[in-house]
């Protein structure tokens, strides 16, 4: 009984060491931040309403370091939307040269008009923000 306790012990603390290891062997995401918006790729200008469409928003990434992380999608107004693709940066070191990645959009519109698709592209000289825009007509 006595052996049975002291292997239960060992093994308790072989656990606590074990997950205490501080492991840095892998990528940690460092930082998240709105990325410009390269290009924009809309199927059809003019469509019906109710159906859904794939808008396409692509940016420029460096290679082994940085990545889409998420979009961000909001609503202006009725028919303004405004979108923006998000980057995460990691601990790793950075390769040589870029790649391109994006997001994939579904616009189903629930009301006949026009709508305004305003894609961000950076900030200017004087720090506002500055964006592709794109207008599809729902009919």
């Amino acid at each position: 009984m006595k052996n049975v306790f002291i292997l239960s012990m060992m093994a308790v603390f072989s656990a606590m060491v074990i997950s205490c290891k501080d492991n840095d062997d892998y990528q940690q995401i460092t930082d998240v931040y709105a990325q410009k918006i390269d290009s924009v790729h809309i199927p059809m200008d003019t469509m019906s309403l109710g159906v859904t469409q794939e808008l396409k928003v692509y940016s420029t990434f460096t290679k082994a370091c940085e990545g889409i992380y998420s979009y961000d999608y909001n609503y202006t107004n009725d028919s303004v939307r405004t979108i923006a693709n998000f980057a995460f940066k990691t601990n790793d070191v950075c390769g040589d040269g870029t790649y391109v990645d994006g997001s994939r959009i579904n616009f189903k519109p629930v009301k006949t008009g026009r709508y305004t698709f305003k894609f961000y592209v950076g900030k200017d000289a004087a720090g506002a923000d500055t964006f592709i825009e794109k207008k599809v007509v729902v009919e």
